[in-house]
């Protein structure tokens, strides 16, 4: 995967949450593992990574965000069929004001269904 193709990547997973998390989901790997605030969860099968980005994505309506923006940008190969990527994403309100910045690194692999996130680690502030 070059660095053209891992940037439309996650442009595009960007652009699925202004969808749902049916949308959001289709971009990870099922199973998969989140880690965010302290608290690692596995996503066991489709429908949980569809319900938890559901959520994630109802939260974040809540708090005003109606977009993002990649920010920051690094990634690595993990040898031919893997990958890590770590973003800092800018959420933003509809009239386009940053709420919040977010850093994740994102683990993917390559498998029958393409290139798959099966870890995602949210950066908590130290």
């Amino acid at each position: 995967m070059t660095e053209t193709e891992i940037r439309l990547f996650f442009e595009n997973y960007g652009a699925s949450f202004l969808k749902t998390g049916i949308e959001i989901a289709q971009f990870y790997n099922a199973p998969c593992i989140t880690a965010r605030q302290g608290a690692v969860r596995l996503n066991g099968s489709r429908e949980d990574v569809q319900a938890f980005f559901g959520e994630v994505l109802r939260r974040y309506r809540e708090q005003g965000s109606t977009q993002g923006e990649m920010r920051q940008f690094a990634w690595v190969a993990l040898g031919s069929n893997a990958i890590a990527a770590t973003i800092t994403w800018a959420y933003k309100d509809a009239a386009g004001r940053v709420l919040w910045e977010l850093t994740f690194t994102y683990n993917l692999c390559k498998g029958p269904e393409g290139w798959k996130i099966l870890l995602q680690t949210q950066h908590d502030a130290a």
